[in-house]
């Protein structure tokens, strides 16, 4: 899973950093959560393509995590007809965007799927999404948790050889189909392949306070996204915002054990050099890895 923060800044966008934006990609499929203005620009900027897009989540309704969306919608009705976009977010973004496009006289070139967030699992593609309800005083805000498909097991050779299989059929085993031997023999996937390997799982916490539906949610994930909007010296501000300190996220990274923890969300306050800051904090309550995410920065887990 490969993980690409577009933009990293919060409320409004500055010379260095963009509005909240990831884009997270696995075996040829791609989901992006949030769309914060001017998203579609930073994808240029970071050589992705807007065609690759057909999943958006967006987490909540405020105007830096979605107001990027409509834009995007226009951009691909212009390069691409035919194909489908599915959106999934609180439910009255729906009517907020059926608003817009009429009042615009726009009409999307493609089939626009909208699903409402529950608090339930669903499987999109290679990804499986599981929503949950976070603390952003009282406004209706969710996390998300992204789960990889497991992948194959590795290809045994040794087991290859001894079964007899020809070196031009060992690829459709590799792909999970069966094959039969030129002596009438059946070698199926799990004659030549190890056990299925754990898809990785990550998770956003989007705009919140410290809350147990993120440590929960993180206890098994190989990667936590939290904001850190502040640092701990305004944490009076962060709480009546809505919104967490680098301190505050790398307690709840550390009560919930998971395994790296990356920063994001700044307040546009804070310069570069300031951002070094956000690490040491974190440092002091969580001992695992800590990273601060730019614009660009790219991961894989």
């Amino acid at each position: 899973m490969r993980i690409k923060f577009l933009g990293t800044s919060s409320a409004v966008p500055t010379k260095d950093r963009g509005l909240p934006a990831i884009l997270v990609k696995t075996m040829g499929d791609s989901i992006l959560l949030d769309c914060g203005e001017g998203t579609q620009r930073q994808m240029i900027m970071a050589k992705e393509s807007i065609m690759d897009i057909d999943k958006v989540v967006i987490t909540h309704l405020h105007g830096d995590h979605f107001f990027g969306l409509f834009p995007m919608i226009q951009t691909l009705s212009i390069l691409r007809k035919g194909s489908e976009l599915t959106i999934l977010g609180p439910r009255s973004l729906e009517p907020l965007l059926t608003s817009i496009m009429e009042g615009t006289g726009s009409k999307p070139g493609f089939k626009v799927n909208f699903i409402g967030i529950e608090r339930s699992e669903m499987r999109l593609g290679n990804f499986t999404l599981e929503f949950f309800e976070v603390n952003h005083n009282g406004f209706e805000t969710y996390g998300v948790k992204v789960k990889e498909r497991d992948r194959p097991g590795e290809f045994d050779p040794r087991k290859a050889d001894e079964l007899g299989v020809p070196v031009f059929m060992r690829g459709f085993l590799q792909k999970g189909y069966s094959v039969k031997l030129p002596d009438g023999r059946i070698v199926n996937p799990g004659d030549v392949m190890g056990p299925p390997r754990r898809g990785s799982v990550l998770v956003y916490s989007s705009d919140t306070r410290p809350t147990e539906s993120v440590i929960r949610a993180s206890r098994d994930a190989d990667l936590l996204i939290h904001e850190a909007t502040y640092l701990d010296e305004l944490k009076d501000r962060a709480e009546s915002t809505g919104h967490s300190t680098a301190l505050e996220a790398g307690e709840v990274a550390s009560a919930s054990g998971v395994k790296r923890l990356i920063l994001t969300h700044f307040s546009a306050r804070y310069s570069d050099e300031d951002l070094l800051k956000f690490r040491e904090e974190a440092s002091k309550a969580y001992n695992g890895e800590v990273l601060v995410a730019k614009d660009f920065l790219t991961v894989e887990i």
